[in-house]
């Protein structure tokens, strides 16, 4: 016995509310404060945002982190290596 699928074809137009001069959306508000998080409040932040994951989103992310941590955390060290490297 086989499944049925149905399939919809949507016609139309679609309009943005807000358009800038050249035809692209505008630019995104930036956030209130203007200077860069430290050490501390990026550990504050990423700790609010952790509390609030479900407990299955809480192990993809540390399944991710596990899997492309090293990488990235590689990443890091050689562009602080290339910023000083100019200073």
């Amino acid at each position: 016995m086989g499944t049925a699928t149905a399939t919809e074809t949507v016609t139309g137009t679609v309009r943005s509310t807000a358009r800038s001069p050249t035809g692209h959306n505008d630019a995104v508000p930036r956030l209130p404060f203007t200077r860069r998080l430290g050490p501390i409040g990026t550990a504050l932040v990423v700790l609010d945002v952790w509390r609030r994951l479900p407990p299955k989103q809480r192990k993809w992310v540390a399944k991710q982190a596990r899997t492309h941590g090293p990488r990235v955390a590689k990443q890091a060290l050689e562009a602080q290596r290339r910023r000083g490297s100019k200073r």
